[in-house]
């Protein structure tokens, strides 16, 4: 076998297992937006809860819709489920300890039993209890998945109870976006979004002999970057509960701070 024979053999015996693997392989799923279904948990215990709004007087009712992803990684959609899951036990978890709630299903029947007491303890008063959660989409770009869920719950009292969660999802790494990861300096971010919440909810700052409410930020109730923010198409969304920065009377305040608008410090 002469040298040149002997080269090109060598040659074939690396090469034939590369290209055999190059044929084997999948190519790479293309990057796009990601598949999303909104699913549904609802439960009643009381005999007035067929009956329309007006004539209830003794229901307990779970009216939970949330989002579930039908495609992504594992760790992706446990993520998603996990922070669902979370928003969700919250609002029928009521009296435990927000560091300590139980699994949904346990937390729902727990609900159900208050209600029940609340029934023993006041037969002729009225016992309405209200779970409610809601979800939406604000961005599925293939790359970032964010999502907000609004919760309602009325349990007796003075008013009822409203509250949000929104979380931006890296779809790569399933792990959730932070400001700090999207700005380079947070106070800069804070006065942008001071200078925002002012401007959409001019009509709180206005004096009362105006027409506004004559609410201004101070000690007692500063103003802060919320809890709950975004990464959306054109910029950040902010959502503001209410208690957050003001009030309960404010209400909820959301808006989105454009990325023009903070160009400077955008990473």
């Amino acid at each position: 076998m002469n040298s040149r024979f002997q080269s090109l053999v060598l040659l074939a015996f690396f090469v034939m297992p590369f290209v055999q693997s190059c044929k084997n392989e999948k190519p790479a799923p293309p990057i796009g937006p990601l598949t999303l279904e909104s699913k549904k948990i609802e439960r009643k215990n009381g005999p007035d809860c067929d009956k329309p709004d007006t004539l209830i007087v003794n229901c307990a009712h779970v009216d939970f819709k949330y989002p579930v992803l039908k495609d992504g990684s594992d760790s992706l959609r446990q993520a998603v489920d996990g922070w669902a899951m979370e928003f969700m036990t919250a609002w029928v978890g009521m009296s435990e300890e927000p560091d300590n709630l139980p699994p949904l299903e346990e937390a729902i029947t727990n609900f159900f039993n208050m209600h029940d007491e609340q029934v023993k303890e006041m037969p002729d008063g009225p016992a309405y209890y209200v779970a409610e959660t809601r979800d939406t989409l604000l961005l599925n770009d293939g790359k970032y998945l964010t999502l907000k869920l609004d919760g309602y719950s009325y349990v007796g009292g003075a008013h009822p109870n409203a509250s949000s969660s929104v979380a931006t999802f890296d779809v790569a790494t399933a792990k959730k976006v932070t400001l700090d990861q999207l700005v380079t300096d947070l106070d800069a971010l804070k006065k942008a979004a001071e200078k925002k919440f002012r401007e959409v909810r001019a009509d709180l700052f206005k004096p009362e002999s105006e027409g506004g409410y004559g609410f201004e930020f101070d000690e007692t109730s500063p103003f802060k970057l919320a809890d709950n923010t975004g990464l959306v198409k054109d910029g950040i969304y902010f959502i503001y509960v209410p208690y957050e920065v003001g009030a309960y009377a404010i209400g909820e305040t959301e808006f989105v701070l454009p990325f023009s608008e903070i160009q400077g410090i955008r990473k």
